[in-house]
């Protein structure tokens, strides 16, 4: 008999929690759509749709060359080759 105390019971989770108003608005994603349709571009285009994000949201001191490459016979993956930016710059502007 299940009392939906169990584990299992807690890990089928389907209720939705939305944020209150003023916390969306403030949100850099502000609807669960505007997520949707972000993640469909970042899988049609993935490398169209990182450049773009990385064009918008973060100050680069030399734009990069390429948006990646990867090697997967030697797991080897890097992003945003000849590119430089600043982390703390990034975060603290």
């Amino acid at each position: 008999m299940s009392d939906g105390n169990t584990i299992e019971s807690v890990m089928d989770e389907v209720r939705r929690f939305p944020p209150p108003k003023e916390f969306s608005e403030q949100a850099h994603v502000k609807s669960l759509e505007q997520y949707q349709k972000m993640y469909e571009e970042s899988v049609a285009d993935p490398e169209a749709f990182w450049a773009k994000m990385a064009s918008e949201e973060l100050h680069w001191f030399a734009r990069w060359n390429n948006v990646h490459s990867w090697d997967k016979d030697n797991a080897i993956i890097k992003w945003f080759e000849g590119g430089k930016l600043n982390v703390s710059y990034n975060c603290l502007d």
